[in-house]
């Protein structure tokens, strides 16, 4: 008799009607294989079991998957691989949010194939730089799309620039600069208005010098909504600084989404708003360095430590708000950063 049986520990809340059904579908597949009409299904909870691979918060599924006699090992093999396959894109949700250790065994009288897999490691990683209150540093980069660069028309070619840049053009947004989510952005008297420049930001699990294009993306922890504020100005060539860095000029979302539930930070829809209309819809699509190129070509000369952000650079056309407005914006995987936005006393 068939059976399907299903161990997970008590620190999950797992439907185990739908993951047997799961697990059943991609077993019998076209049909070639035992068709586990009928099976027996079983599911344990596993309540003593809360603390798995040495943490409290690790957890796990375990599946057995029993067939009967008469397969040869290329048909047992091609059942584990799709069977495998499907319970771990039936638990990739809860894969991408939470430490989750996966197994399955095939058996007909002894076990036969094994699969694992789990994310503990890559999981608290994560967790560690998202439990960091504020980087330590803030690294932007200017005109690293297409469009910003093709805005700047004849202008590029011409003095001090004399040709579109080579390298990344950085800047830094200093600590003063850091801002919550949620908190009001006070706008000093002389400012009647600023550009909200919507970044995606990426945050760094470890130290990263001079990495390749191939492995930078392993460096990522994963990544947080970036506000990149800054009073409107015409220089990208030389550092902007009192229209960038001043007070509060750089909210950092507090919704951090792991590196693992970002499939392609290279394609990521981007929305704001002013006051609850949408005054722009772009995409990381545009970049003339994808995040894994600018995390290499960064990191040749700087090292970039655990916890520090770099903003793939905001979308041209970037709008604009003033004191009594608010701004919210969307990077879709990741999440959301909003604040409004207050008029400065007088001096300030």
């Amino acid at each position: 008799m068939p059976h399907i049986w299903i161990e997970y520990s008590g620190n999950l809340a797992l439907d185990t009607p739908a993951l047997m059904q799961t697990v059943q579908n991609a077993a019998v597949g076209d049909g070639s294989l035992f068709p586990l009409a009928g099976a027996r299904t079983r599911a344990m909870r596993v309540d003593d079991c809360l603390i798995v691979d040495g943490h409290p918060d690790n957890a796990f599924v375990h599946v057995v998957l029993r067939i009967g006699h008469g397969r040869n090992d290329e048909q047992k093999a091609a059942l584990g691989t799709r069977v495998f396959q499907a319970l771990t894109a039936a638990l990739a949700p809860l894969m991408a949010s939470r430490p989750l250790g996966i197994s399955m065994q095939i058996e007909e009288a002894d076990p036969v194939l094994n699969y694992k897999l789990n994310n503990y490691r890559e999981y608290l990683a994560a967790r560690a730089a998202a439990a960091i209150p504020m980087p330590r540093t803030v690294v932007g980069v200017a005109l690293n799309t297409h469009a910003a660069l093709a805005a700047l028309g004849d202008a590029v070619d011409a003095a001090p620039y004399k040709g579109a840049p080579k390298s990344p053009v950085l800047y830094v947004k200093p600590a003063n600069t850091y801002a919550q989510d949620g908190a009001a952005i006070i706008l000093p008297a002389d400012v009647e208005e600023v550009e909200v420049g919507a970044c995606l930001g990426v945050v760094f699990s470890r130290r990263a010098t001079r990495v390749s294009e191939a492995e930078a993306l392993d460096y990522v922890a994963g990544y947080r909504v970036v506000a990149d504020l800054s009073v409107p100005h015409a220089s990208y060539f030389r550092p902007a600084l009192k229209q960038q860095c001043r007070d509060g000029f750089c909210p950092i979302g507090k919704e951090f989404a792991p590196a693992a539930a970002v499939a392609n930070p290279d394609a990521l829809d981007i929305e704001v708003r002013i006051d609850g209309d949408v005054a722009q819809r772009t995409s990381t699509a545009g970049l003339i360095r994808p995040v894994a190129r600018l995390i290499a070509d960064v990191t040749q000369f700087m090292s970039l430590e655990a916890g520090d952000i770099l903003l793939v650079g905001a979308p041209p056309g970037a709008p604009r708000a003033r004191a009594g407005q608010r701004y919210d914006i969307r990077i879709a995987q990741v999440g959301t950063l909003g604040n409004p936005l207050a008029a400065g006393r007088a001096g300030l």
